[in-house]
């Protein structure tokens, strides 16, 4: 098969139809022309139809065509277009709208805006009436009114309005009638003066007709300035609006409150909340109360005080319940209450409160337990940890069977031991040191310095264990001398010599209070003054020590 389909004409005739062709389409896509028949024969084109007015000129278009406008013959018979554009033109034409309407198109329908005289809104009004049947939809709806009787009727509305937001007035009828404004309704003596308002809205008050009547509103806001004239709250009571109650704030004598309540009642039909319970009464009897059930709940909150009843009569107090002899005193704890202590009359009975802290008290003072023992209340259970004599653990071990009883714990698993073999041991150490001197000398030479080191570094150990142990330990300074001399010069310097080591042990740190002193002479020696060194061992500070 031989396909020919894609092969184009360029003859004369072909490119003059092509031409025409394209004319055509153009024509077509005008608005305002409608293209109802049209035909090329010989060498000559004819096209006919109905051409808008306003539309574009057929003869115009062909311009640019490459058709030869000698050879068209056309036929136009004029008709008016619906197309929104043409209608948008002839309105402009003939409803003449003044500078301040604007004609638009929007979303195929012609729409007025702005202001007009009313006669121009009657016109307007008779176009759009016209257009209806298939017409586009002409809107007059945006265009305002400007006559002198429609300015009046809008500022009267306006003024209307502004009435009818206000509080304590009620608009019951207005109308205008014969160039007259009239108006009537409820008005509280409290609300704005609906003649002031007219004050800027360009209603001439002398065209205006009112009738109040006087009412009182139930809102809130005049009910508030009416309770504040007739309440006159002292300067201590604030009043205000709280989402439509009245709650009053502050301090108030009871007679206040009392006047107060009143008018709360009478607010109870319809009208608004008023809240005063805020209001603390201040009066002299109140006061009192009020401070006598501050002493009553600070005696509740101690530990070791049961209150069993508490009252007031006749201006005076009383109270009855239980206390610990180790609780504080209730009497004390009148001191900054406000309460008159002459008028509390209180009967305690003793009692042994169970409270941890009460019964570690009572445990402190029974047991007396050594320094190296320490007491704390961990969750209410009673816990004793640290080292003590075989002894004193008996006596804790009795107490905590006994508190047991009560459904208290004490606990002293925790205890250990302290064992006299280590005090045992550390004092035979001590005692064997002796401090030496040379003879005639009451101060020891200083090769003796590191032994007085070592001696006061044990005296101060054996001093604490003793503490944990529940004893006290105390160290007796003896001097000695040698045979050589008199007598009396030996005693004096044998006491020199304790002086002098108990001076350099204090100097070292020993607790001066646990060292005692005595000169022994020559009546307690070491070794006898035969041997070779019996004089040297013999001039010495030996230590003792003992427990107490």
């Amino acid at each position: 098969m031989f396909d020919i389909s894609r092969v184009r004409d360029v003859s004369p005739e072909a490119r003059a139809a092509e031409h025409w062709q394209a004319y055509v389409s153009r024509l077509g896509t005008q608005p305002g022309i409608i293209v109802a028949e049209q035909k090329v024969r010989d060498g000559q084109f004819y096209i006919a139809g109905l051409r808008d007015p306003l539309a574009a000129d057929p003869q115009a278009l062909l311009s640019g065509t490459q058709v030869d406008p000698a050879r068209v013959h056309s036929q136009w018979q004029f008709y008016q277009s619906l197309e929104p554009e043409f209608v948008l033109k002839r309105l402009t034409a003939s409803l003449a709208p003044p500078d301040s309407v604007r004609l638009s198109i929007v979303n195929d329908r012609i729409v007025a805006e702005g202001e007009a005289p009313d006669t121009w809104i009657d016109r307007a009004r008779a176009a759009a009436r016209q257009l209806e049947a298939g017409g586009p939809v002409f809107d007059i709806s945006r265009v305002r009114d400007v006559s002198p009787e429609a300015r009046e009727a809008e500022r009267w509305q306006a003024y209307v309005s502004r009435l009818g937001t206000q509080p304590g007035i009620i608009v019951a009828e207005q109308k205008m009638r014969d160039g007259q404004f009239y108006i009537a309704g409820l008005r509280d003596p409290l609300a704005a003066d609906p003649q002031a308002l007219l004050s800027g809205t360009q209603v001439d008050p002398a065209r205006v007709r009112s009738q109040w009547q006087f009412y009182q509103s139930l809102d809130p806001e005049f009910v508030l300035k009416r309770l504040t004239a007739s309440l006159t709250p002292p300067k201590s009571v604030r009043l205000s609006i709280v989402e439509d109650r009245i709650v009053a704030e502050g301090e108030a004598p009871d007679t206040w409150i009392d006047r107060a309540r009143v008018a709360a009642r009478q607010l109870e039909a319809g009208g608004p909340v008023f809240d005063f319970s805020k209001v603390r009464d201040v009066s002299p009897e109140a006061r009192a109360a009020e401070h006598w059930q501050t002493y009553v709940s600070r005696l509740e909150a101690q530990p070791g005080i049961i209150v069993a009843q508490q009252r007031a009569s006749g201006g005076h107090f009383y109270i009855s319940g239980l206390r610990d002899p180790q609780a504080a005193d209730p009497q004390a704890l009148l001191s900054g209450t406000g309460v008159d202590p002459a008028r509390v009359h209180s009967q305690w009975q003793f009692y042994q409160s169970l409270d941890p802290k009460f019964v570690v008290k009572r445990l402190m003072a029974s047991l007396t337990p050594p320094d190296s023992v320490r007491f704390s209340i961990i969750k209410d259970r009673i816990v004793v940890v640290g080292e003590a004599p075989a002894a004193w653990i008996d006596r804790a071990r009795v107490a905590a069977q006994q508190l047991a009883a009560d459904g208290l714990s004490l606990e002293i698993s925790e205890l250990r031991e302290l064992t006299p073999q280590k005090l045992t041991h550390l004092r035979e150490a001590i005692q064997a040191v002796d401090i030496l001197f040379d003879s005639g000398k009451a101060v020891p030479g200083p090769e003796q310095l590191p032994v007085l080191d070592k001696l006061a570094n044990q005296l101060k150990e054996l001093a604490k264990d003793a503490r944990k142990a529940g004893v006290t330990a105390q160290f007796m300074l003896t001097g000695h001398s040698d045979a050589v001399g008199r007598e009396t010069a030996n005693a004096s310097i044998s006491a020199a010599r304790a002086e002098t080591v108990r001076a350099l042990l204090k100097k070292r740190g020993v607790a001066p209070e646990s060292l005692l002193v005595r000169g022994a002479g020559t009546f307690e020696p070491a070794e006898t003054e035969n041997s070779r060194t019996g004089s040297s061992a013999n001039r010495r500070v030996s230590v003792t020590v003992n427990f107490h």
